[in-house]
C-alpha cells in the first residue's frame, strides 16, 4: 500500500511538472532567418511582439513585453533553443508593452540598449498610455521599470561574435525610436514603426515623420527580401510595409480633407472612420482606435499635439 502511494505520488509530481512543461506560451514563435526568432504575441497575451538573435558568442533580445510572466516564458524558449548567454536586451521605444519585462531579461544577463529619450520616459510619460484606466498596480509597476543601461541617439552596431547586428535610430512613433536589423539574416525589427493590419498608437507620434521612415524601409538594398518584424501584427513583407505606411498616408489626407470641410470632434470622427474602414476592409480598426487616430491626427495638423519632451541627458 505504502509502495502504491508512494507511485502515486510521483506519477501526481510527473503529472504536474509535464504540465507546467507544456503550458501554453503568450506568444507565437517563429524562425525568421538562421538563429533569428520573432515572439509574435497573438491576442493582446504578452502586450507586444518581441524576438531575439542567436550569435555566435550569446544572444540579443528585442524588446521585453508587457507581463513578466511573457518576458520569462521568452528567456525560457531562449534556454530551450541555445546554452549562450543572454547579453542583451535591445528596447525599441519607451511603451510599457515593449518594456514591461526589462527586469526578467536583466536578471538573466542582460544589459538594456535604449534610445537615450527612453530613460527620461519609461517610468514616468507611460502613465499617458493608460489614462484613467491605469490603476495603483500598475503605477507601481511603470515606477519600478529599469532605467537603460546603455543609451543613444545615434546608430549603434554590436557584435555577437562574428555576427553583426545593425541598431538605428529612427523618426515618427515616440521620438526615442531604434530598429534592429541583421544583414546576414535579411532580417528587420521594426519596433512600432510597422504595425500589420492594426491601426497603430499615435499617442506619441508624428505621422509625417513616420511615413518618411516608411519609406526609408522600402528603399532598403533587397527590401522584397527583408522580413519585417512588426511591433504589433504578424511578421511582414515589404508588401505589408506599403500598406501600413499607405494607411498613415490615408489618415492624413482624410482628416485633412475632414478639416477643411470645417468638420471638429465627433462629426469628423464620423466622417472620417468610414472612410478610412473602407480603404482598409482586411484591417482590425474598432471605433476607440478610429476615434483616436483621428484625434490625433487633427492635432497633429492643428499644430497642438504634445509629444514627449526629451529630458536631456
Amino acid at each position: 500500500m505504502v509502495k502504491l502511494l508512494v507511485v502515486a505520488a510521483v506519477l501526481l509530481t510527473l503529472s504536474g511538472a509535464a504540465s507546467a512543461q507544456t503550458a501554453p506560451l503568450p506568444f507565437t514563435l517563429k524562425q525568421v532567418g538562421p538563429g533569428v526568432y520573432a515572439a509574435i504575441e497573438p491576442e493582446h497575451q504578452a502586450g507586444s511582439n518581441a524576438g531575439f538573435v542567436i550569435g555566435d558568442e550569446g544572444v540579443l533580445v528585442i524588446d521585453a513585453f508587457f507581463t513578466i510572466d511573457a518576458a520569462r516564458a521568452l528567456v525560457g524558449e531562449i534556454r530551450r533553443l541555445t546554452p549562450k548567454p543572454i547579453r542583451y536586451v535591445v528596447n525599441t521605444h519607451y511603451h510599457a508593452d515593449h518594456t514591461g519585462g526589462d527586469q526578467v531579461l536583466r536578471d538573466a544577463g542582460a544589459i538594456i540598449i535604449a534610445h537615450k529619450n527612453v530613460r527620461g520616459w519609461v517610468r514616468t510619460n507611460n502613465f499617458a498610455l493608460f489614462g484613467d484606466r491605469i490603476t495603483p498596480e500598475l503605477r507601481s509597476r511603470i515606477e519600478a521599470l529599469p532605467l537603460p543601461d546603455l543609451v543613444t541617439d545615434t546608430d549603434l552596431t554590436v557584435w555577437l561574435g562574428a555576427r553583426k547586428v545593425m541598431v538605428r535610430t529612427v523618426l515618427g512613433h515616440t521620438g526615442g525610436d531604434l530598429t534592429i536589423f541583421i544583414p546576414d539574416a535579411n532580417v528587420l525589427f521594426a519596433g512600432d514603426m510597422l504595425w500589420r493590419k492594426i491601426p497603430p498608437n499615435l499617442i506619441d507620434g508624428s505621422v509625417k515623420e513616420w511615413a518618411a521612415t516608411d519609406a526609408d524601409f522600402l528603399g532598403m538594398p533587397g527590401a522584397a527580401r527583408i522580413r519585417f518584424v512588426p511591433g504589433h501584427g504578424d511578421v511582414a513583407n515589404v508588401k505589408d510595409v506599403e500598406e501600413f505606411r499607405g494607411y498613415l498616408l490615408n489618415l492624413q489626407r482624410l482628416v485633412g480633407e475632414g478639416r477643411a470641410a470645417g468638420l471638429k470632434d465627433d462629426a469628423l470622427a464620423q466622417s472620417v472612420a468610414p472612410k478610412l474602414r473602407a480603404l482598409h476592409p482586411d484591417w482590425t480598426i474598432s471605433d476607440r482606435a478610429a476615434a483616436a487616430e483621428i484625434r490625433y491626427m487633427d492635432q497633429e495638423l492643428a499644430g497642438t499635439k504634445k509629444r514627449p519632451v526629451p529630458s536631456g541627458d
